[in-house]
């Protein structure tokens, strides 16, 4: 390789690394900014969803966990579905409660779980059942063995003979059959009864209430009155309140009005406007107003019925007795008296007495009358 081939070579070398060395944001310049915005936007869109993720989740309702300790697994199943939860696991526990009743619960009671969450149940089994071990014979040592019975020979006899001793065969050994335990069979329980919640009676009266209630499947229970402005009868609140979840044919106790008892106002003497104005106040109500004679100014209250100071309910009617200018009557028609004669000169006639002055054209008519006759 000569001098120009290496220069040659050296050059293209820098040339390359020049091309494939990355160029700096610097060097690239400030940027484009419609990345960068892209970027924020992207950024704010995932926040967007996270907050909205976690609102969701903080507003889905959540249930307490019911007491289940000692339920059966059939009324802790029934309960928690109609709760809205469900049933997540069940655990055997050898126990010597009664088989399948709740030992405790994951979580325990009280807990709050949102709605649909599970809740695992231990429950209570019995002890398994001891399978006895087939019976072996043990055997009998060598030492313990009978020896064989020697019966020494006559002594005329020549040889000695050997009585073998008995043998003794063992019973047969009997082998219970093992004891095969039956799982219980597993039952679907029928759907249990919902929850309802109890309806809003209050304002309704008392027999209209009962038959919403009955419409629910539930029934009345104790009916408590108590004094109130309402009209009597009127569902004034409810034990449980409304809205409150419980179960069908259970009872709802009421508390109805109770009307108050109010004593008639004195209002004779006033005009039938105060007394109205004041039996309103009172509680009262102004019902007939009949109209009566009297010398007292008209539309005077004479009297009220019920008098005054009789308890009444509040609400109740009050009559009205008023007064009226009574009709003028007419003087009753006089007669024409008979003419009277001349008395003689020497006589005085009597003196007359001087007639009301109500009277006084009568007079006059009387006067006219006499002197006519006299002509």
């Amino acid at each position: 390789m000569t001098m120009v081939d290496g220069a040659a070579t050296t050059e293209r070398r820098s040339t390359t690394g020049q091309w494939q060395k990355p160029r700096r944001l610097s060097e690239r310049g400030n940027g484009r900014p419609g990345g960068i915005m892209l970027a924020g936007a992207g950024l704010v869109a995932t926040l967007l969803v996270v907050l909205l993720l976690w609102w969701a989740a903080a507003r889905q309702p959540q249930v307490a966990v019911p007491n289940l300790i000692g339920m059966s697994r059939v009324k802790a199943e029934a309960l928690l579905n109609g709760m809205g939860l469900k049933v997540r696991a069940t655990y055997d526990q050898v126990a010597d409660q009664e088989a399948w009743t709740v030992l405790r619960t994951d979580p325990s009671a009280g807990q709050d779980l949102d709605q649909g969450g599970g809740v695992s149940l231990t429950l209570a089994s019995p002890p398994p059942a001891v399978t006895p071990s087939p019976a072996v014979q043990p055997e009998i040592p060598a030492a313990q063995q009978p020896a064989p019975v020697v019966v020494a020979p006559p002594v005329a006899m020549p040889a000695p003979v050997v009585v073998p001793a008995p043998v003794v065969v063992p019973p047969p050994v009997v082998v219970p059959p093992p004891v095969v335990v039956v799982p219980p069979p597993v039952v679907e329980p029928p759907p249990g009864p919902t929850l309802r919640s109890v309806p809003d009676v209050v304002g309704f009266d008392q027999y209209r209430a009962g038959r919403v209630l009955a419409q629910d499947r539930l029934r009345v229970g104790s009916v408590v009155e108590e004094e109130s402005n309402q009209p009597s009868g009127t569902v004034l609140r409810t034990d449980p309140r409304a809205g409150v979840a419980v179960w069908p044919n259970s009872t709802v106790d009421l508390v109805v009005a109770k009307s108050r008892q109010v004593a008639v106002p004195d209002v004779a003497g006033y005009d039938r406007v105060s007394a109205k104005r004041m039996l309103k106040k009172n509680g009262l109500k102004v019902g007939l107003v009949r109209e009566e004679e009297s010398t007292k100014r008209a539309g005077t209250v004479l009297r009220t019925d019920p008098g005054a100071g009789v308890t009444v309910r509040s609400g109740s009617m009050v009559n009205l007795v008023i007064a009226k200018t009574p009709a003028t009557t007419e003087p009753p028609a006089t007669t024409k008296p008979p003419a009277t004669t001349k008395p003689p000169a020497t006589t005085k006639p009597p003196a007359t007495t001087k007639p009301p002055a109500k009277d006084q054209d009568t007079d006059e008519q009387h006067a006219t009358s006499g002197k006519r006759g006299d002509t």
